[in-house]
């Protein structure tokens, strides 16, 4: 595994501490915001894996579907967390009129948990 694969997989584990952080706090936006990029960086880690070079958000969340979810190397319903949690992302930083309350954000850690732990395994580590 590459430095470089690494440090995604410590910027994604470090976005979920702050997200955590962030909605004991009661920053349920910000927690939405950081718990995505928290998937972001776990899926660029995962495409980086292979060699797959993408920037873009829509470019990760389209060769993570193309190259993992779609062949069935990594259960579909991963990629589906991840095109969920940027429309949060998008409504949590973008819209002025909905709030991402409680609940919300409650269901999406738990995702980000487990988006995470599905690619770290994925990956090789526990």
């Amino acid at each position: 595994m590459t430095d470089e694969v690494k440090k995604y997989l410590e910027k994604a584990e470090h976005a979920l501490e702050v997200a955590e952080a962030l909605m004991k706090d009661g920053y349920m936006p910000d927690a939405a915001s950081k718990i995505y990029y928290s998937m972001f960086y776990a899926a660029q880690a995962l495409l980086k894996s292979e060699g797959i070079e993408v920037v873009k958000h829509s470019a990760v969340e389209s060769a993570f579907g193309y190259y993992f979810a779609k062949p069935g190397r990594i259960e579909p319903k991963y990629h589906r967390m991840l095109i969920n949690a940027r429309e949060i992302r998008e409504i949590a930083d973008y819209d002025i009129e909905e709030e991402i309350i409680e609940p919300v954000a409650s269901l999406k850690i738990e995702e980000g948990r487990a988006f995470l732990a599905a690619i770290r395994s994925f990956l090789g580590f526990r």
